[in-house]
Formats: C-alpha cells, structure tokens, sequence
C-alpha cells in the first residue's frame, strides 16, 4: 500500500516523454480523421453552396435574376437581330441596330413568378432627328422611345394591363464620342419595365426606326437585367 501510495503522489519523472507521445498520437489520428472525411464534407459544402445559389432560395430573398448581359466582346446573350460594336468608345460594346432593322430575346420564367421587371439602357446615338425605337414585350408594344435632334429622347408609353414602363435619364443632349460631328447629340436613358403574371416565358423585342446608316445614326441597348419575382 504504501509503495501504491509514493508512485500516485510522485511528481518527479520525465512528463514531457508522455506528452509528446499523446501529442503525436493525438495528431495523427486528427490527420487520419481529416483523411476519412474530407472527401464527404467536399461533396457537402458544394451541395450547400449550389442550393444556396438556387432560384428556389434566391426567390425566398426576393427577386431570382434570369439574365444579365452587356455584350462584352461581341457577347449577344442570346439576341438574335442587331450586331454587337461600340460606335460611342466611351460607352463600350452595346448591341446596336440600324435603319429597320430588329432584335429580340425569349427567356424562360421561373414557374410561380408573380412579375418580371426588365432593366436596360437605351442609347440614342448621332444624328437621330424624330426617328423611333418600338420595344415589345411578349409581342405587345409596351413603348415608342422618339430619338431627337438635341440629344434627348421622349416616350410615348401606350395604356397596356398588367405594364408598368419607367424610365430614368443617365445622360442627354452630349456628345458623347460617337462618328459624326461635335454638332450631334447622343442620350442615354435606363429603361424598366414591369411585367405582372408573365407565364412561362418572356420575349423582349425591339425594332429601330432609324432611317440613315449605324454610321450616321442608330439605336442601341445595354446593361440588359431581367429578373423575377
């Protein structure tokens, strides 16, 4: 008994010898655990991330993004009509239409959506003197954008239900670098348009009214947003 006692109560001995083995025992069997699991907690995270990332946890937050573009290196996002340049440097690429000449895009709506809001610049570019751009939604005229002489763009917006077009002036009566003249004007106007039970799908068209060539005059869109809600 009394050797029992002397061993529990001695405190003399080389401790950091036991240590360093529980230590490293320790450590590698966290290095071991890591090993086994690693590849799981990988593979959930990345479930994680991506259902994080859906529309279905997007829409919980509000609005559920269905495209964005700013035609970026020729990029059309799925345009179909018009052709991609940058006639004003200072604005970059844009898709640009010419005399009559149209563009259009069809995406699919998340089922459920209440509204999609559209969001754009419109570009009037050069010599517009009176000339027209028809936007579209769903094939339905939405609104008559009227490019003028000074630089300024006016809207003729017609009663449609379920519509709501706003609009938003970014620049106008400025030269802003295109072809022509120091003389001509150039505007730019962000564009929204609301669109209240808009089924499975959305088709946003446009069509220039312009009469002159790209080089003289035109119509051009940027920094396309669509969204759900």
């Amino acid at each position: 008994m009394h050797k029992i006692y002397h061993f529990l109560s001695d405190d003399s001995g080389a401790v950091t010898v036991d240590w360093v083995v529980l230590t490293a025992g320790i450590t590698g069997l966290g290095m071991a655990t890591v090993g086994v699991v690693s590849t799981g907690m990988s593979d959930l995270s990345g479930d994680i991330n991506a259902q994080l990332g859906s529309n279905m946890i997007s829409s919980l937050f509000g609005s559920t993004q269905i495209a964005s573009m700013n035609f970026t290196n020729g990029d059309m996002g799925g345009w179909v009509g018009g052709t991609v340049m940058a006639p004003i440097e200072a604005l970059g690429d844009m898709l640009v239409l010419g005399p009559g000449e149209s563009t259009g895009i069809t995406l699919d709506v998340p089922a459920g959506a209440e509204s999609a809001t559209l969001t754009f610049d419109l570009i009037g570019g050069d010599s517009l003197d009176n000339e027209v751009m028809t936007i579209t939604t769903n094939g339905e005229t939405v609104t008559l954008a009227r490019g003028l002489y000074n630089g300024t763009m006016t809207f003729i917006t017609p009663d449609v239900e379920g519509i709501t077009v706003s609009t938003e002036v970014i620049s106008e009566g400025t030269n802003l670098g295109g072809s022509g003249p120091a003389r001509w004007r150039d505007s730019v106007t962000q564009v929204t348009i609301t669109v209240d039970d808009p089924g499975d799908t959305l088709a946003l068209g446009m069509t220039s009214g312009a009469n002159q060539h790209i080089g003289d005059e035109f119509f051009g869109i940027d920094n396309v947003d669509i969204s759900a809600n």
